[in-house]
């Protein structure tokens, strides 16, 4: 009977550290981040689409037609794509050092939209 015993306690404990092991670990960026990339699209990223209502919503209150704050307007595709080429459309709306925070006095845009701000630069900034 003891023998039995032994063998239960071992299986027991193998089976427990099994547990333990798998239920702690992701094992990859995909189910770790599961929830966002429900959430963000990223696949149909395009200018009229995407970064144009993104820029309307966010910094043409200040940066539009009718104000343009330091000299910037980015109601245009071809003034936008200049702020692209340059870094200073990912710098600002990244916040890094350097860079002036966009939006002025706001938060910093979701990290789902500088996501597809990054795509739409790093494929080109087409005229989409």
């Amino acid at each position: 009977m003891p023998r039995v015993a032994g063998v239960a306690v071992r299986l027991a404990l193998a089976a427990g550290a099994g547990l333990g092991l798998s239920s702690c670990a992701y094992q990859n960026e995909q189910e770790l981040f599961a929830s966002e990339q429900l959430t963000c699209d990223t696949v149909s990223v395009t200018y009229r689409g995407t970064i144009a209502p993104l820029l309307a919503q966010h910094c043409q209150r200040c940066h539009g037609p009718t104000r343009a704050e330091s000299g910037v307007v980015v109601t245009a595709h071809h003034d936008v794509q200049t702020l692209g080429r340059t870094g200073q459309l990912l710098g600002v709306i990244q916040h890094k050092p350097g860079y002036p925070a966009m939006p002025d006095g706001g938060p910093m845009l979701a990290p789902c939209d500088i996501n597809k701000v990054k795509i739409w630069v790093r494929a080109g900034m087409p005229d989409n």
